[in-house]
Protein backbone atom coordinates (compact mmCIF):
# COMPACT_ATOMS: atom_id res chain seq x y z
CA UNK A 1 0.00 0.00 0.00
CA UNK A 2 1.46 3.36 -1.00
CA UNK A 3 1.67 6.32 1.31
CA UNK A 4 0.17 8.66 -1.27
CA UNK A 5 -2.63 10.69 0.27
CA UNK A 6 -5.83 11.21 -1.60
CA UNK A 7 -7.11 14.64 -0.76
CA UNK A 8 -10.42 16.16 -1.72
CA UNK A 9 -11.25 19.76 -1.13
CA UNK A 10 -14.28 21.71 -0.05
CA UNK A 11 -14.83 24.97 1.72
CA UNK A 12 -16.67 25.61 4.97
CA UNK A 13 -17.38 29.18 6.01
CA UNK A 14 -15.95 28.74 9.49
CA UNK A 15 -14.29 31.42 11.59
CA UNK A 16 -10.54 31.43 11.07
CA UNK A 17 -9.85 30.73 14.74
CA UNK A 18 -11.47 27.27 14.80
CA UNK A 19 -9.99 24.04 13.48
CA UNK A 20 -12.09 20.87 13.42
CA UNK A 21 -11.56 17.22 12.74
CA UNK A 22 -14.42 14.72 12.64
CA UNK A 23 -15.72 11.62 10.93
CA UNK A 24 -13.07 9.23 9.68
CA UNK A 25 -10.56 11.90 8.65
CA UNK A 26 -12.06 15.28 7.77
CA UNK A 27 -9.95 18.30 8.74
CA UNK A 28 -11.11 21.91 8.61
CA UNK A 29 -7.97 24.06 9.15
CA UNK A 30 -7.90 27.49 10.73
CA UNK A 31 -7.73 29.06 7.29
CA UNK A 32 -8.12 27.77 3.77
CA UNK A 33 -9.55 24.65 2.18
CA UNK A 34 -10.80 21.66 4.10
CA UNK A 35 -9.59 18.19 3.21
CA UNK A 36 -9.79 14.49 3.99
CA UNK A 37 -7.10 11.94 4.84
CA UNK A 38 -7.58 8.34 5.94
CA UNK A 39 -4.85 7.07 8.24
CA UNK A 40 -4.27 5.33 11.54
CA UNK A 41 -0.95 7.19 11.93
CA UNK A 42 -0.39 9.80 14.64
CA UNK A 43 -0.58 13.42 13.45
CA UNK A 44 0.09 16.79 14.97
CA UNK A 45 -3.23 18.61 14.78
CA UNK A 46 -1.73 21.90 15.93
CA UNK A 47 1.46 23.01 17.65
CA UNK A 48 2.82 26.44 18.58
CA UNK A 49 4.94 28.28 21.15
CA UNK A 50 3.95 31.38 23.15
CA UNK A 51 6.25 33.04 25.70
CA UNK A 52 8.49 29.95 25.67
CA UNK A 53 5.51 27.77 26.59
CA UNK A 54 4.78 24.87 24.25
CA UNK A 55 1.21 23.99 23.24
CA UNK A 56 0.20 21.08 21.03
CA UNK A 57 -2.62 18.68 20.17
CA UNK A 58 -1.69 15.28 18.71
CA UNK A 59 -4.29 12.83 17.38
CA UNK A 60 -4.44 9.22 16.23
CA UNK A 61 -7.38 7.40 14.66
CA UNK A 62 -8.11 3.73 15.06
CA UNK A 63 -9.22 1.35 12.36
CA UNK A 64 -12.81 2.16 13.31
CA UNK A 65 -12.23 5.69 11.94
CA UNK A 66 -12.65 7.35 15.33
CA UNK A 67 -10.03 9.21 17.32
CA UNK A 68 -8.70 6.66 19.79
CA UNK A 69 -5.94 8.80 21.31
CA UNK A 70 -5.53 12.55 21.77
CA UNK A 71 -2.60 14.18 23.55
CA UNK A 72 -2.91 17.81 24.65
CA UNK A 73 0.18 19.56 26.01
CA UNK A 74 -0.11 22.93 27.74
CA UNK A 75 3.17 24.28 29.06
CA UNK A 76 4.63 20.78 29.67
CA UNK A 77 1.42 19.46 31.30
CA UNK A 78 0.16 16.51 29.25
CA UNK A 79 -3.50 15.51 29.10
CA UNK A 80 -4.35 12.18 27.44
CA UNK A 81 -7.83 11.35 26.09
CA UNK A 82 -8.23 7.61 25.63
CA UNK A 83 -10.95 4.99 26.16
CA UNK A 84 -13.35 7.64 27.45
CA UNK A 85 -10.96 8.67 30.22
CA UNK A 86 -9.12 11.92 30.91
CA UNK A 87 -5.58 11.37 32.19
CA UNK A 88 -3.49 14.33 33.39
CA UNK A 89 0.19 13.74 34.06
CA UNK A 90 -0.38 9.95 34.07
CA UNK A 91 -3.25 10.18 36.59
CA UNK A 92 -6.90 9.60 35.71
CA UNK A 93 -9.04 12.56 36.79
CA UNK A 94 -12.76 13.14 37.28
CA UNK A 95 -14.66 16.18 36.05
CA UNK A 96 -14.79 19.04 36.68
CA UNK A 97 -11.01 19.22 36.96
CA UNK A 98 -9.07 22.36 37.89
CA UNK A 99 -5.34 22.75 37.41
CA UNK A 100 -2.98 25.71 37.50
CA UNK A 101 -2.72 25.70 33.71
CA UNK A 102 -6.06 24.26 32.59
CA UNK A 103 -9.68 23.51 33.46
CA UNK A 104 -11.68 20.55 32.11
CA UNK A 105 -15.48 20.46 32.37
CA UNK A 106 -18.53 18.79 30.88
CA UNK A 107 -19.93 21.19 28.31
CA UNK A 108 -23.38 20.09 27.22
CA UNK A 109 -22.95 16.73 25.48
CA UNK A 110 -19.28 17.63 24.94
CA UNK A 111 -16.20 17.94 27.11
CA UNK A 112 -14.11 21.12 27.06
CA UNK A 113 -10.52 21.82 28.11
CA UNK A 114 -9.70 25.50 28.56
CA UNK A 115 -6.19 26.81 29.09
CA UNK A 116 -5.84 29.32 31.93
CA UNK A 117 -2.70 30.74 30.31
CA UNK A 118 -3.99 31.47 26.80
CA UNK A 119 -7.36 31.90 25.03
CA UNK A 120 -7.04 28.30 23.83
CA UNK A 121 -9.71 25.58 24.14
CA UNK A 122 -10.12 21.99 22.98
CA UNK A 123 -13.64 20.52 22.78
CA UNK A 124 -14.56 16.93 21.95
CA UNK A 125 -17.47 14.48 21.78
CA UNK A 126 -17.06 11.00 23.24
CA UNK A 127 -18.90 8.04 21.69
CA UNK A 128 -18.55 4.30 22.02
CA UNK A 129 -15.16 3.41 20.57
CA UNK A 130 -13.52 6.85 20.69
CA UNK A 131 -14.05 10.50 19.80
CA UNK A 132 -15.98 11.36 16.64
CA UNK A 133 -15.61 15.15 16.73
CA UNK A 134 -12.91 17.46 18.10
CA UNK A 135 -12.15 21.12 17.58
CA UNK A 136 -9.52 23.60 18.68
CA UNK A 137 -10.44 27.25 19.22
CA UNK A 138 -8.02 30.17 19.46
CA UNK A 139 -9.81 33.34 20.53
CA UNK A 140 -7.03 35.63 19.34
CA UNK A 141 -4.06 35.48 17.00
CA UNK A 142 -1.32 33.84 19.04
CA UNK A 143 1.60 32.68 16.97
CA UNK A 144 3.08 32.63 13.48
CA UNK A 145 5.16 29.49 14.00
CA UNK A 146 2.11 27.20 14.05
CA UNK A 147 2.29 23.81 12.38
CA UNK A 148 0.07 20.75 12.11
CA UNK A 149 -2.99 19.69 10.14
CA UNK A 150 -4.79 22.86 11.27
CA UNK A 151 -2.22 25.05 9.55
CA UNK A 152 -1.73 28.70 10.50
CA UNK A 153 -4.35 31.16 11.70
CA UNK A 154 -3.69 33.85 9.11
CA UNK A 155 -2.25 31.92 6.17
CA UNK A 156 -3.79 29.09 4.15
CA UNK A 157 -1.45 26.14 3.79
CA UNK A 158 -1.10 23.65 0.94
CA UNK A 159 -2.97 20.48 1.84
CA UNK A 160 -0.21 18.11 0.67
CA UNK A 161 2.38 19.94 2.75
CA UNK A 162 0.13 20.08 5.82
CA UNK A 163 -0.32 16.31 5.83
CA UNK A 164 3.29 15.52 4.97
CA UNK A 165 4.72 17.79 7.66
CA UNK A 166 2.19 16.78 10.33
CA UNK A 167 2.52 12.99 10.23
CA UNK A 168 4.55 11.56 13.10
CA UNK A 169 6.88 8.64 12.49
CA UNK A 170 5.33 5.23 13.20
CA UNK A 171 6.29 2.15 11.17
CA UNK A 172 3.20 0.24 12.28
CA UNK A 173 0.63 2.63 10.79
CA UNK A 174 -0.69 3.13 7.27
CA UNK A 175 -2.10 5.98 5.23
CA UNK A 176 -4.56 4.53 2.71
CA UNK A 177 -5.73 5.62 -0.70
CA UNK A 178 -9.50 6.14 -0.94
CA UNK A 179 -11.64 3.87 -3.05
CA UNK A 180 -13.81 5.66 -5.59
CA UNK A 181 -17.23 4.23 -4.95
CA UNK A 182 -20.71 5.68 -5.03
CA UNK A 183 -22.85 5.84 -1.93
CA UNK A 184 -26.64 5.94 -2.09
CA UNK A 185 -27.11 7.99 1.10
CA UNK A 186 -24.57 10.61 0.01
CA UNK A 187 -26.22 10.90 -3.41
CA UNK A 188 -29.69 11.40 -1.93
CA UNK A 189 -28.46 13.89 0.65
CA UNK A 190 -26.59 16.13 -1.78
CA UNK A 191 -29.39 16.17 -4.32
CA UNK A 192 -31.29 18.19 -1.72
CA UNK A 193 -28.46 20.58 -0.82
CA UNK A 194 -27.70 22.14 -4.21
CA UNK A 195 -29.51 25.39 -3.45
CA UNK A 196 -27.49 25.80 -0.27
CA UNK A 197 -24.03 24.59 -1.29
CA UNK A 198 -24.24 25.67 -4.93
CA UNK A 199 -20.79 25.36 -6.58
CA UNK A 200 -19.33 23.50 -3.60
CA UNK A 201 -21.96 20.76 -3.71
CA UNK A 202 -19.79 18.33 -5.71
CA UNK A 203 -16.86 18.81 -3.32
CA UNK A 204 -19.05 18.01 -0.34
CA UNK A 205 -20.48 15.03 -2.17
CA UNK A 206 -17.04 13.56 -2.90
CA UNK A 207 -15.94 14.16 0.67
CA UNK A 208 -19.05 12.35 1.91
CA UNK A 209 -18.17 9.26 -0.14
CA UNK A 210 -14.59 9.20 1.15
CA UNK A 211 -15.68 9.67 4.74
CA UNK A 212 -18.33 6.96 4.69
CA UNK A 213 -16.55 4.26 2.65
CA UNK A 214 -15.91 1.23 4.82
CA UNK A 215 -17.97 2.73 7.64
CA UNK A 216 -21.44 2.45 6.09
CA UNK A 217 -22.83 0.98 9.31
CA UNK A 218 -21.00 3.35 11.67
CA UNK A 219 -23.29 6.22 12.59
CA UNK A 220 -20.55 7.56 14.87
CA UNK A 221 -18.41 8.18 11.76
CA UNK A 222 -20.79 9.56 9.13
CA UNK A 223 -23.39 11.37 11.26
CA UNK A 224 -21.04 14.20 12.38
CA UNK A 225 -20.40 15.01 8.71
CA UNK A 226 -24.07 15.26 7.78
CA UNK A 227 -24.75 17.30 10.90
CA UNK A 228 -21.93 19.71 10.03
CA UNK A 229 -23.29 20.29 6.51
CA UNK A 230 -26.82 20.77 7.85
CA UNK A 231 -25.63 23.29 10.44
CA UNK A 232 -23.64 25.21 7.79
CA UNK A 233 -26.67 25.41 5.49
CA UNK A 234 -28.93 26.27 8.43
CA UNK A 235 -32.08 25.84 6.36
CA UNK A 236 -35.25 24.59 7.99
CA UNK A 237 -35.98 22.31 5.01
CA UNK A 238 -32.63 20.52 5.42
CA UNK A 239 -32.97 20.38 9.19
CA UNK A 240 -36.29 18.58 8.79
CA UNK A 241 -35.12 15.78 6.52
CA UNK A 242 -31.44 15.05 7.15
CA UNK A 243 -31.79 12.84 10.24
CA UNK A 244 -34.58 10.80 8.67
CA UNK A 245 -32.70 10.39 5.38
CA UNK A 246 -29.36 9.44 6.96
CA UNK A 247 -30.90 7.53 9.89
CA UNK A 248 -28.82 9.62 12.29
CA UNK A 249 -30.68 9.64 15.59
CA UNK A 250 -30.55 12.50 18.05
CA UNK A 251 -27.94 11.97 20.77
CA UNK A 252 -29.32 9.94 23.65
CA UNK A 253 -29.21 11.30 27.18
CA UNK A 254 -28.72 9.19 30.31
CA UNK A 255 -31.27 8.81 33.09
CA UNK A 256 -33.91 11.52 33.38
CA UNK A 257 -32.11 13.97 31.09
CA UNK A 258 -33.64 15.16 27.81
CA UNK A 259 -31.75 16.17 24.63
CA UNK A 260 -31.88 19.78 23.43
CA UNK A 261 -30.26 20.96 20.20
CA UNK A 262 -29.55 24.38 21.72
CA UNK A 263 -29.55 24.55 25.47
CA UNK A 264 -27.37 25.65 28.39
CA UNK A 265 -23.85 24.25 28.42
CA UNK A 266 -24.07 24.07 32.23
CA UNK A 267 -27.47 22.90 33.43
CA UNK A 268 -28.98 23.83 36.82
CA UNK A 269 -27.97 21.36 39.52
CA UNK A 270 -28.30 20.93 43.26
CA UNK A 271 -24.87 22.51 43.70
CA UNK A 272 -25.60 25.36 41.29
CA UNK A 273 -29.36 25.76 40.71
CA UNK A 274 -28.98 29.17 39.04
CA UNK A 275 -25.87 29.25 36.81
CA UNK A 276 -24.67 32.78 36.17
CA UNK A 277 -25.47 34.29 32.74
CA UNK A 278 -21.77 33.98 31.90
CA UNK A 279 -22.20 30.21 31.85
CA UNK A 280 -25.35 30.23 29.74
CA UNK A 281 -23.64 29.46 26.44
CA UNK A 282 -25.90 27.51 24.10
CA UNK A 283 -24.84 24.16 22.69
CA UNK A 284 -26.13 20.62 22.22
CA UNK A 285 -26.94 19.45 25.69
CA UNK A 286 -28.94 17.20 27.99
CA UNK A 287 -31.28 19.01 30.38
CA UNK A 288 -33.71 18.17 33.16
CA UNK A 289 -37.47 18.46 32.72
CA UNK A 290 -38.98 21.80 33.64
CA UNK A 291 -38.96 22.78 37.35
CA UNK A 292 -36.33 20.16 38.19
CA UNK A 293 -32.56 20.29 38.68
CA UNK A 294 -29.82 17.74 38.16
CA UNK A 295 -29.05 15.81 41.35
CA UNK A 296 -25.26 15.87 41.22
CA UNK A 297 -25.04 14.71 44.84
CA UNK A 298 -26.26 11.20 43.98
CA UNK A 299 -25.05 8.40 41.73
CA UNK A 300 -26.75 8.29 38.35
CA UNK A 301 -28.41 10.95 36.21
CA UNK A 302 -31.56 11.90 38.06
CA UNK A 303 -33.58 15.11 38.15
CA UNK A 304 -35.40 16.22 41.30
CA UNK A 305 -37.16 19.36 42.59
CA UNK A 306 -34.67 21.83 43.99
CA UNK A 307 -36.40 21.65 47.38
CA UNK A 308 -35.43 17.95 47.61
CA UNK A 309 -31.70 18.49 47.07
CA UNK A 310 -29.26 17.22 49.67
CA UNK A 311 -26.22 19.15 50.90
CA UNK A 312 -22.56 18.21 51.13
CA UNK A 313 -19.90 19.05 53.68
CA UNK A 314 -16.42 17.57 54.10
CA UNK A 315 -17.24 14.75 51.68
CA UNK A 316 -20.42 13.73 53.53
CA UNK A 317 -23.97 14.05 52.21
CA UNK A 318 -26.79 15.44 54.35
CA UNK A 319 -30.45 15.03 53.47
CA UNK A 320 -32.91 17.89 53.28
CA UNK A 321 -33.62 19.03 56.86
CA UNK A 322 -30.56 17.36 58.41
CA UNK A 323 -28.42 19.37 60.84
CA UNK A 324 -24.66 19.41 61.31
CA UNK A 325 -23.05 21.11 64.29
CA UNK A 326 -19.60 22.23 65.34
CA UNK A 327 -18.20 24.22 68.24
CA UNK A 328 -18.60 27.39 66.18
CA UNK A 329 -22.05 27.06 64.60
CA UNK A 330 -24.88 24.78 63.51
CA UNK A 331 -26.19 24.44 59.95
CA UNK A 332 -29.40 22.99 58.49
CA UNK A 333 -29.68 21.61 54.96
CA UNK A 334 -32.50 23.36 53.12
CA UNK A 335 -33.07 22.56 49.46
CA UNK A 336 -29.40 21.92 48.72
CA UNK A 337 -28.20 25.00 50.58
CA UNK A 338 -26.87 25.36 54.10
CA UNK A 339 -28.61 27.73 56.48
CA UNK A 340 -26.19 28.42 59.31
CA UNK A 341 -26.24 30.21 62.62
CA UNK A 342 -23.72 32.93 63.38
CA UNK A 343 -20.13 31.70 63.31
CA UNK A 344 -18.75 32.28 66.80
CA UNK A 345 -15.19 31.42 65.85
CA UNK A 346 -12.94 34.14 64.49
CA UNK A 347 -10.90 33.65 61.35
CA UNK A 348 -7.49 35.24 61.30
CA UNK A 349 -5.00 36.32 58.70
CA UNK A 350 -1.47 36.08 60.10
CA UNK A 351 1.57 37.95 58.78
CA UNK A 352 4.82 36.83 60.42
CA UNK A 353 7.80 38.48 58.83
CA UNK A 354 7.35 37.72 55.13
CA UNK A 355 5.29 34.59 55.89
CA UNK A 356 1.53 34.97 55.32
CA UNK A 357 -1.31 32.67 56.38
CA UNK A 358 -4.59 33.73 54.75
CA UNK A 359 -8.08 33.70 56.26
CA UNK A 360 -8.73 30.30 54.64
CA UNK A 361 -5.46 28.78 55.86
CA UNK A 362 -3.30 29.04 52.74
CA UNK A 363 0.35 29.97 53.26
CA UNK A 364 2.81 31.82 51.05
CA UNK A 365 5.89 34.07 51.25
CA UNK A 366 5.92 37.72 50.20
CA UNK A 367 8.48 38.19 47.40
CA UNK A 368 9.79 41.63 48.37
CA UNK A 369 10.03 44.05 51.28
CA UNK A 370 7.47 46.55 50.04
CA UNK A 371 4.31 48.33 51.13
CA UNK A 372 1.39 45.86 51.01
CA UNK A 373 -2.35 45.99 51.58
CA UNK A 374 -2.95 43.30 54.20
CA UNK A 375 -6.75 43.49 54.18
CA UNK A 376 -9.50 45.93 53.25
CA UNK A 377 -13.23 46.40 53.42
CA UNK A 378 -15.83 48.97 52.29
CA UNK A 379 -14.61 51.66 54.72
CA UNK A 380 -11.40 50.32 56.22
CA UNK A 381 -7.97 49.16 55.09
CA UNK A 382 -4.84 47.78 56.75
CA UNK A 383 -1.45 48.34 55.12
CA UNK A 384 1.94 47.05 56.25
CA UNK A 385 5.43 48.27 55.44
CA UNK A 386 8.61 46.21 55.87
CA UNK A 387 12.02 47.22 57.15
CA UNK A 388 14.58 47.13 54.36
CA UNK A 389 17.31 45.77 56.65
CA UNK A 390 15.52 42.85 58.25
CA UNK A 391 12.52 40.49 58.09
CA UNK A 392 10.37 42.71 60.28
CA UNK A 393 7.55 45.17 59.86
CA UNK A 394 8.45 48.85 60.00
CA UNK A 395 4.90 50.04 60.59
CA UNK A 396 1.25 49.04 60.38
CA UNK A 397 -1.40 51.54 59.24
CA UNK A 398 -5.10 51.09 59.94
CA UNK A 399 -7.41 53.30 57.87
CA UNK A 400 -10.84 53.34 59.54
CA UNK A 401 -13.27 55.54 57.60
CA UNK A 402 -11.49 58.91 57.66
CA UNK A 403 -9.31 58.05 60.66
CA UNK A 404 -5.76 56.72 60.55
CA UNK A 405 -4.02 54.65 63.24
CA UNK A 406 -0.28 54.08 62.76
CA UNK A 407 1.55 51.40 64.78
CA UNK A 408 5.28 52.15 64.66
CA UNK A 409 8.26 51.82 67.00
CA UNK A 410 6.04 50.47 69.79
CA UNK A 411 3.80 53.52 69.58
CA UNK A 412 0.30 54.21 68.35
CA UNK A 413 -0.20 57.43 66.40
CA UNK A 414 -3.77 58.67 65.89
CA UNK A 415 -4.52 61.73 63.75
CA UNK A 416 -0.79 62.45 63.63
CA UNK A 417 -0.42 62.49 67.42
CA UNK A 418 0.72 59.75 69.84
CA UNK A 419 -2.32 58.09 71.43
CA UNK A 420 -2.51 57.19 75.11
CA UNK A 421 -5.59 55.07 74.66
CA UNK A 422 -3.58 51.97 73.95
CA UNK A 423 -0.40 51.16 75.82
CA UNK A 424 2.43 49.17 74.25
CA UNK A 425 5.15 47.36 76.16
CA UNK A 426 8.48 48.43 74.71
CA UNK A 427 10.02 44.97 74.51
CA UNK A 428 10.24 44.47 70.76
CA UNK A 429 9.96 46.35 67.51
CA UNK A 430 9.40 43.20 65.44
CA UNK A 431 5.65 42.90 65.06
CA UNK A 432 3.53 40.00 63.98
CA UNK A 433 0.18 41.14 62.57
CA UNK A 434 -2.96 39.20 63.42
CA UNK A 435 -6.05 40.24 61.50
CA UNK A 436 -9.23 38.73 62.92
CA UNK A 437 -12.03 38.46 60.35
CA UNK A 438 -14.93 39.25 62.65
CA UNK A 439 -17.29 42.21 62.71
CA UNK A 440 -17.62 43.93 66.06
CA UNK A 441 -18.22 47.39 67.50
CA UNK A 442 -15.11 49.31 68.49
CA UNK A 443 -15.57 51.71 71.41
CA UNK A 444 -12.84 53.46 73.35
CA UNK A 445 -12.63 56.58 75.49
CA UNK A 446 -9.68 58.68 76.65
CA UNK A 447 -11.69 61.31 78.47
CA UNK A 448 -11.20 61.48 82.24
CA UNK A 449 -14.19 63.78 82.70
CA UNK A 450 -16.54 61.81 80.45
CA UNK A 451 -15.23 58.24 80.50
CA UNK A 452 -18.40 56.80 79.01
CA UNK A 453 -18.50 59.02 75.93
CA UNK A 454 -17.07 57.08 73.00
CA UNK A 455 -14.30 58.63 70.93
CA UNK A 456 -14.84 56.21 68.04
CA UNK A 457 -17.78 54.01 67.30
CA UNK A 458 -17.21 51.94 64.16
CA UNK A 459 -17.62 48.41 62.86
CA UNK A 460 -14.21 46.89 62.21
CA UNK A 461 -12.87 43.48 61.29
CA UNK A 462 -9.41 43.50 62.77
CA UNK A 463 -7.33 42.95 65.87
CA UNK A 464 -3.60 43.66 65.73
CA UNK A 465 -0.86 42.32 67.98
CA UNK A 466 2.93 42.27 68.12
CA UNK A 467 4.91 39.39 69.56
CA UNK A 468 8.56 38.48 70.00
CA UNK A 469 10.86 36.86 69.05
CA UNK A 470 10.55 37.38 65.32
CA UNK A 471 9.35 34.25 63.52
CA UNK A 472 11.34 32.83 60.61
CA UNK A 473 8.64 30.31 59.70
CA UNK A 474 4.90 30.01 60.35
CA UNK A 475 4.09 28.75 63.89
CA UNK A 476 2.48 25.39 64.43
CA UNK A 477 -1.13 24.88 65.40
CA UNK A 478 -1.80 25.48 69.06
CA UNK A 479 0.97 28.09 69.39
CA UNK A 480 0.54 31.73 70.27
CA UNK A 481 -1.59 32.21 67.17
CA UNK A 482 -4.29 30.04 68.72
CA UNK A 483 -3.78 31.34 72.26
CA UNK A 484 -4.03 34.93 71.14
CA UNK A 485 -7.62 34.43 70.09
CA UNK A 486 -8.57 33.76 73.71
CA UNK A 487 -6.51 36.57 75.20
CA UNK A 488 -7.70 39.51 73.13
CA UNK A 489 -10.62 41.48 74.42
CA UNK A 490 -13.23 41.69 71.68
CA UNK A 491 -13.91 45.23 70.61
CA UNK A 492 -10.58 46.91 71.30
CA UNK A 493 -7.31 47.43 69.50
CA UNK A 494 -4.59 45.71 71.51
CA UNK A 495 -0.82 45.48 71.16
CA UNK A 496 0.56 42.37 72.89
CA UNK A 497 4.24 41.69 73.58
CA UNK A 498 6.21 38.90 75.15
CA UNK A 499 7.93 35.65 74.29
CA UNK A 500 6.24 32.39 73.31
CA UNK A 501 5.24 31.04 76.73
CA UNK A 502 3.34 27.87 77.45
CA UNK A 503 0.35 29.96 78.44
CA UNK A 504 -1.24 32.89 76.70
CA UNK A 505 0.45 36.27 77.22
CA UNK A 506 -1.09 38.90 79.42
CA UNK A 507 -2.84 41.73 77.65
CA UNK A 508 -1.85 45.08 79.17
CA UNK A 509 -4.06 48.06 78.51
CA UNK A 510 -3.95 51.69 79.54
CA UNK A 511 -6.20 52.19 82.54
CA UNK A 512 -8.18 54.85 80.65
CA UNK A 513 -8.99 52.53 77.76
CA UNK A 514 -12.33 50.79 77.99
CA UNK A 515 -13.57 47.66 76.23
CA UNK A 516 -17.15 46.76 75.48
CA UNK A 517 -17.90 43.17 74.47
Amino acid sequence: MTTQRWILVFIFSLASDTCRTFGSGIVQPFKGESYYVRSDCPFTLTSFTVNRGEYSVTIRRGRNGLLVQVEIIINKVMTLLQNGHVVVQNKSVSLPYDHTYQHIVKYGIYTKLRSSLLPFTVTWHNVDGGINSLWVTLESELSTDMCGLCGKQNLAGHRHELIRDSQLHDLRCKTRDPVLQKNHVCSQFFRKTKSCLQDNNSHFHQLCRDNIFGFENSHEVFCPFFQEVASQCNQSRINRFWRRLTRCEKPSCPGDLIYEKKGPAFIPSCSNPDPAPFYQELTETCVCPRDKVFNNHAIGHHCIPESSCSCEFAGKSYGNGEIRSSKCQSCTCHGGKWRCSENLCHRKCVIEGQFVTTFDGKQYVLPRKCLYVASKGPNWMITIQFNQKGLSLRKVMVHLSKELFVFKNSKVVFEGKPSSCLAIQNESTRPVVYISKFSYLLKSSCSSTHPTSPMTRSKVFVAIATVTPQMTSPPTAGSLRTQLNHSLCRGVWVIVTGTYPATAPTVKMNKEAQCWV
